[in-house]
């Protein structure tokens, strides 16, 4: 009996601890419910009660027990289209079934809220389903986010569609322009060839220069359009890279420029050039466009020297701007030049800064193609000119 108030006193202290620690994480668990931007619930079968946990109410815009939650006010908060899912659910738990799904509703203020739910049977000591236990998660975020990125997949997939329409007809007109726009200059130059060789004698001079002269418009016409044709092909989907020994590729485009060379009595000096990874077509087309624009671009009575150089650029040796690996290739000339200002305009499509009487030849799409062609090799092309003293065309592509 001495004891009795002692064994009183300790059994409600116990109590009360216990008590507190219940209340404690009770408290732990409503605010990790509210950081996490959940709420929990419970219904109980053969009843239409559905309980809220205090954060429920504050979830969809309520004070604590402000609203009396059923089965019937649960669906006619959901959304139209998303009462088939709900229903389901409810049918799959009456089953016994844990269940889980995201649907659509609406809450106080009747802003539409996606909501993840994932509830789990309870059973009876028996294991008999007695009622479900449940979580909700608001994820309207992650929806419209998820929704945004459908309608941009949507938009992309269109403009995709518009792309490969735009390439069929490009397609076709490339297929027009190199045999039914080509064909009708073949007759016209070699008409006049022949009006030139059978009827010369029956000609004045002057009518002999208009025939030469209509026999150059054409030629050029002609010129242009296999220019447009060959800038039009350079895509970036379209490269396929290969080793190649850069030496080479120029001993094939000195073969191929072998007759603007001796006239011009041009002199073309390299490096030792490395054999690298690229698409060995659109190389030999880079470097010929820019050796032939060299040799174009001399001055008058000096022949002209082109000088090739390569090497390897590798980050924080001497340059700042590379992060990493890079080839570097650059051809010098003693040519003509160009004013600075004019740096970037020259890669511009039928940019030329010289008439055709100074310096012929050109169509301005030379140096276009060379600056796609570098897109393609996810590389970059720049020049660098003074008038009269030449320019240095650099090219650089990662290694």
């Amino acid at each position: 009996m001495p004891y009795l108030p002692h064994e009183l006193s300790y059994d409600t202290e116990a109590e009360r601890v216990i008590r507190e620690k219940l209340l404690l994480r009770e408290a732990q668990l409503s605010q990790a419910q509210r950081m996490a931007g959940m709420a929990s619930w419970e219904w109980y079968f053969g009843d239409t009660i559905v309980r809220w946990s205090p954060e429920m109410y504050l979830f969809w815009g309520y004070e604590p027990n402000e609203i009396t939650v059923d089965l019937d006010s649960v669906a006619q908060s959901t959304h139209l289209d998303d009462l088939p899912i709900l229903q389901g659910a409810i049918g799959r738990a009456l089953q016994g079934e844990d269940v889980e799904m995201e649907y659509r509703r609406y809450d106080k203020s009747g802003r539409e809220i996606f909501i993840h739910t994932i509830g789990r049977v309870m059973r009876n000591e028996a294991g008999d389903p007695i009622g479900v236990f449940g979580i909700d998660l608001n994820i309207t975020k992650r929806k419209e986010h998820e929704i945004h990125l459908r309608q941009l997949n949507e938009a992309l997939e269109q403009k995709n569609r518009e792309l490969e329409q735009r390439n069929a007809e490009l397609s076709a007109f490339s297929y027009v322009a190199s045999h039914d726009l080509q064909e009708p200059l073949r007759k016209i130059q070699s008409f006049n060839s022949l009006i030139l060789k059978t009827e010369s004698a029956a000609l004045s001079e002057q009518g002999q220069d208009y025939f030469r002269r209509s026999m150059a418009a054409a030629e050029r016409m002609r010129q242009l359009i296999k220019d447009l044709i060959d800038y039009s092909r350079v895509h970036k989907t379209a490269a396929e890279y290969e080793q190649v020994d850069l030496h080479e590729l120029l001993h094939q485009i000195k073969d191929d420029l072998a007759e603007p060379i001796r006239e011009k009595n041009a002199t073309i000096r390299t490096s030792n050039f490395p054999s690298v990874l690229v698409n060995g077509l659109m190389f030999k087309q880079l470097l010929q466009n820019l050796i032939s624009n060299a040799l174009n671009y001399h001055k008058p009575g000096i022949p002209p020297s082109i000088q090739l150089t390569y090497k390897q650029l590798e980050p924080g040796i001497g340059n700042t701007d590379c992060v990493k690996p890079t080839h570097q290739l650059q051809v010098a000339d003693n040519g003509i030049g160009f004013d600075p200002a004019f740096s970037q305009r020259i890669f511009g499509l039928f940019q030329r800064l010289h008439g055709r009487d100074q310096f012929g030849g050109g169509t301005g799409i030379g140096l276009a193609i060379c600056d796609r062609i570098m897109q393609v090799h996810k590389g970059t092309i720049f020049a660098d000119g003074k008038p009269g003293e030449g320019a240095v065309f650099t090219v650089q592509w990662p290694v």
